[in-house]
């Protein structure tokens, strides 16, 4: 009961403060302010212009269509512009196997899987790879639909 009390003085000191403040804002005219008559609103002249004549200061957005008064409008980033990508030879398939030497040009064995072959410089392999320099610290080829070199190191010093 004594909390309902509370309550209902506290309103009162609310009510009683905000009537107190509403004629704050008159004391500095010199007196309260006249109240307003329920009724018809007062008109002010508005010059006329001709609807032709009108025109929107600044479109929403410059991409919508010119009828939208309200275009969706989305806030995320701009996608990133496509990134070109040129092609790239694929990993060497073959793995080294050995070296060849017989007193002509210099020979490799090329592992592939289970198959073993020995390649000399300008042999083609599986119309892919043309072998451009055998050495013994690496074999080089060339990967034709690209035209791209790549290297196999031997391990050998």
């Amino acid at each position: 009961m004594k909390r309902a009390h509370g309550l209902i003085l506290a309103l009162g000191a609310v009510l009683v403060a905000a009537w107190w403040a509403a004629g704050l804002d008159d004391a500095g005219e010199g007196g309260p302010r006249p109240v307003r008559k329920a009724g018809r609103a007062r008109r002010v002249a508005m010059p006329a212009t001709p609807l032709g004549e009108l025109r929107l200061a600044a479109r929403p957005l410059a991409d919508a269509p010119p009828g939208e008064l309200f275009p969706a409008r989305s806030f995320l980033p701009p996608p990133p512009p496509p990134v070109e990508t040129k092609p790239v030879a694929p990993p060497l398939p073959y793995r080294y196997g050995g070296a060849l030497e017989d007193g002509g040009a210099p020979a490799a064995f090329l592992l592939e899987r289970d198959e073993v072959r020995a390649v000399r410089p300008g042999d083609v392999l599986d119309g892919r790879y043309r072998v451009t320099a055998v050495s013994r610290q690496r074999i080089d080829f060339l990967y034709l639909p690209l035209n791209e070199a790549q290297s196999l190191n031997t391990g050998n010093p």
